[in-house]
């Protein structure tokens, strides 16, 4: 079974599931027992007496009581667990998610980061959900969002976020290759991204198209998908929500069904 088949990770019976999509700024996530999505900053404010607060009304703390926030995420894999625990026990707690050792939970990972990282994703996400947690690499979930044909077109990834922009090559609906984009002007990281992707292009005479999907906040930038495409000589496709496709690619690796934002 491919894991970029809608459905792949799907559980008949099971009552309810988790999309989580964990980024260095902010959590997005989806849950059957809302069926909303939500996105909320990936902060926590840890209060005096152990009354912590995270997301937006962590933002909001600080603004009036001075706390300390916490980001537990840098660079898109978690660098301090408990705080991480935290943040999404408190999330999933106020969204009504129960804690559950039954619940199939698909979290998203990027494709550079290492065995360790994936680790301690999926321990952090395993110990605030008591669910069964699976990670699939955010470009395939991606992939699978935006309904190219992994199996049979050149595909490139290119995922611009806050702190982290990788770029990964699809074969065979597997991750052949993933790089980080290093040494990047801060400004203009295009020439950047495209040096990177020109790296990864190679010449496939079965492949039907050449083809570079463009997720994450940078996405929407004016300007990049032409000068992408200009550069590296793709087709670009760029998602109607570039922040979603990761969500929404889990979603459809969990229930077969797009992601709706309702929040």
């Amino acid at each position: 079974m491919s894991v970029l088949a809608a459905g792949a990770y799907a559980r008949p019976g099971m009552g309810h599931c988790l999309a989580l999509d964990l980024g260095t700024s902010t959590v997005r996530l989806w849950t059957s027992v809302t069926g909303a999505v939500v996105s909320e900053p990936a902060v926590i404010a840890r209060r005096p007496g152990g009354r912590h607060a995270v997301g937006r009304a962590a933002l909001d703390a600080q603004a009036t009581e001075g706390v300390t926030l916490i980001w537990p995420v840098r660079d898109g894999v978690v660098r301090d667990l408990v705080a991480c625990v935290q943040l999404l026990r408190i999330l999933l707690t106020d969204i009504g998610h129960p804690y559950d050792t039954g619940c199939p939970v698909l979290v998203g990972v990027p494709a550079t980061a290492t065995m360790r990282q994936k680790n301690v994703l999926v321990a952090a996400v395993r110990r605030a959900t008591g669910g069964r947690v699976s990670a699939v690499e955010e470009p395939l979930a991606a992939a699978l969002a935006c309904r190219p044909d992994p199996g049979h077109d050149d595909l490139v990834t290119v995922d611009i976020g806050f702190g982290r922009t990788e770029v990964a090559r699809i074969v065979d609906r597997s991750v052949a290759a993933a790089e980080r984009v290093e040494g990047a002007d801060p400004v203009d990281q295009i020439p950047a991204i495209a040096r990177c992707v020109r790296r990864m292009s190679v010449h496939d005479a079965s492949a039907r198209r050449r083809r570079l999907l463009i997720t994450g906040g940078g996405a929407a930038s004016p300007g990049t998908a032409a000068r992408l495409a200009a550069l590296t000589g793709r087709s670009v496709t760029v998602p109607a929500d570039p922040l979603l496709a990761t969500l929404t690619g889990l979603r459809l690796l969990l229930t077969a069904t797009d992601v709706t934002p309702t929040d």
